[in-house]
């Protein structure tokens, strides 16, 4: 017997910090069940499971550093954004499901970028649905 999976309504993008998890775990919450896609967590330490759709999985990247050993926040999530951008674009999957992204990482410059390349990205692929 064939197998047949639903395609999910919602697709998603969340990613940020720790001091960002419970901004995404209250957006986790008011998603449908159907939602699929991504949670990233830039985190050196461990994560607590997260209330997760079922279909959501949640990745953690470690911290960048530099030369000098400080932390470089925001950049892991920001090329995480950036390869779920070029895969899920609207164009091939814009009938099939909502895109919804939203990247925390306060005060990081590369995350903020992400953000708007996300933003500019998704209101371009709707606006040529």
């Amino acid at each position: 017997m064939a197998r047949t999976v639903p395609d999910p309504s919602v697709h998603v993008f969340l990613g940020g910090t720790l001091a960002d998890l419970v901004t995404i775990e209250a957006m986790l919450a008011t998603m449908p069940l159907c939602t699929y896609g991504q949670v990233v967590i830039e985190s050196d330490d461990e994560i607590a499971p997260l209330n997760l759709p079922r279909r959501v999985q949640v990745r953690r990247v470690g911290v960048r550093r530099s030369i000098t050993g400080d932390a470089i926040t925001g950049e892991a999530v920001a090329r995480a954004a950036d390869a779920w951008l070029g895969e899920w674009m609207p164009g091939e999957h814009e009938t099939r499901s909502s895109l919804f992204a939203w990247i925390g990482c306060e005060g990081s410059i590369a995350a903020a970028d992400a953000a708007d390349r996300l933003d500019h990205s998704l209101r371009a692929g709707l606006a040529g649905s």
